[in-house]
């Protein structure tokens, strides 16, 4: 894990020394990364990389609790009411 900060750190001094943008994209930090000096924080960048960036499943899933409770609210009678 020490290594792993070292590297963090020693990336970091790097970015800030060289003329990176101020908004990069992960594409580009690999571009102007040696994997060779910093083999975990490329690692990183490809885990990042491979996430996914939605939650569409999970979305899904919310619109579908919300069009339940919807309709079982519009066919509530008075029994189940009190």
């Amino acid at each position: 894990m020490e290594k792993f900060h070292r590297e963090c750190q020693r990336w970091k001094f790097r970015c800030e020394q060289t003329q990176i943008p101020s908004t990069p994209t992960l594409e580009i930090m690999l571009l102007s990364l040696s994997e060779d000096l910093y083999p975990n924080v490329a690692m990183c960048f490809y885990l990042l990389l491979a996430m996914p960036v939605s939650t569409a499943s999970a979305e899904r899933l919310f619109r579908t609790i919300r069009r339940l409770k919807t309709c079982l609210r519009s066919t509530m009678t008075t029994e189940r009411m009190s």
